[in-house]
């Protein structure tokens, strides 16, 4: 396992993660016994949304290149 630090200072661009988060949220399906929330794959900061971010990037580069 490797740890990067990330530091974003720009308030559009932390702002736009926000952003992007809520729309990802919204995508998960709720139901009646289960709310939003409680979904296994909502992302409740914005920190849990960059990681789940750059870990599908992640994969995707060593899909692209059979790594």
């Amino acid at each position: 396992m490797t740890t990067f630090t990330l530091t974003i200072t720009n308030a559009s661009h932390l702002a736009g993660i926000t952003v992007a988060r809520a729309a990802y949220n919204a995508a998960l399906p709720a139901t009646d016994e289960q709310p939003v929330e409680q979904h296994p794959d909502y992302l409740a900061t914005d920190e849990a949304y960059v990681q789940y971010v750059m870990s599908r990037a992640a994969e995707s580069y060593a899909r692209q290149y059979g790594t």
